[in-house]
């Protein structure tokens, strides 16, 4: 499928304004525990993180700007999918960001959810049980700023992080590397086995010794990510992760779309970038004025 998007500026200026925050720099003082044992390595601009956030972003719902109230159920044992890179109740994705929303925005139209929400994660369980116009609900906070900064802040803090770091320590020196472990985070989890028995810890394990080494210890980061690229691909045709067997193999063209962008050079994620594969959207440079 084909797809294109023309965005309203007041969205994206909300994109950029809301991302550029959350460089590299300021990233492991909101994740600390993930990132406290990085060795110093790749830094992301506010332009490349916006660049980075986007791409997943384009993934998870084939545009620019409709991620924030997207809601869905697909019928793939995650519940309620929703928010610009899928937060799900069938886990404790929503809880820790309706509640980090709560802090901002007491009474909002979320804050009702919140004790549905902690049972339906703690049992792991994808029913609708207690969510009665969640989807509304959802679509309604998502016209609010700082629930689009909440969003922000739990997916860097939970998935951008840990991706940072473990890009840092395998010696990652490109924003679009950066962009390959953090779509992986988003998509299969930020960890390993049991977890995450495709998770990106495990991904990273077996291009490794695929490759026999990391670009840290001199492989070239080209050669590691394109490696690291078909491990993942191998893993999305067949998935150990329970429940993923019939969505996940329909993905790969995330992937098709990352190694396309490393074939072109674009290795620094320089704007507007055309997003490929099973895609045709083009991210336009990041405003520098808003965010509304």
């Amino acid at each position: 499928m084909t797809r294109s998007a023309t965005p309203p500026a007041p969205l994206l200026r909300a994109l950029a304004l809301l991302a550029a925050p959350v460089t590299a720099l300021s990233l492991a003082g909101a994740a600390t525990a993930h990132a406290a044992a990085a060795p110093a390595g790749v830094t992301l601009t506010s332009a490349q993180q916006y660049a980075v956030d986007e791409i997943t972003n384009v993934f998870e719902n084939g545009d620019l700007t409709s991620g924030f109230a997207a809601i869905k159920d697909y019928g793939d044992g995650c519940g309620y999918t929703a928010g610009y890179i899928g937060f799900c109740t069938q886990t404790d994705d929503d809880v820790k960001l309706v509640t980090a929303y709560d802090t901002a925005r007491p009474g909002n139209p979320l804050a009702k959810y919140l004790p549905a929400l902690r049972k339906l994660a703690a049992a792991g369980s994808d029913a609708h049980t207690g969510l009665d116009g969640f989807p509304n609900a959802w679509k309604a906070a998502a016209k609010d700023q700082a629930f689009i900064q909440a969003q922000f802040d739990q997916a860097h803090a939970n998935y951008l992080a840990p991706a940072l770091a473990e890009a840092r320590k395998v010696g990652i020196a490109t924003p679009l590397g950066v962009a390959d472990f953090f779509d992986t985070a988003v998509e299969m989890g930020p960890d390993g086995a049991p977890d995450s028995p495709d998770g990106l810890l495990v991904l990273v394990a077996e291009t490794t010794k695929a490759e026999s080494g990391t670009p840290a210890t001199g492989v070239a980061e080209a050669t590691w990510l394109t490696k690291f690229n078909q491990v993942r691909t191998a893993h999305l045709k067949n998935p150990k992760t329970p429940g993923r067997k019939s969505d996940w193999p329909q993905s790969v063209d995330r992937v098709q779309a990352l190694q396309q962008m490393a074939t072109a050079g674009k290795w620094s994620l320089p704007l507007p970038l055309l997003v490929g594969a099973d895609f045709q959207v083009t991210i336009p440079k990041a405003p520098a004025n808003g965010p509304f």
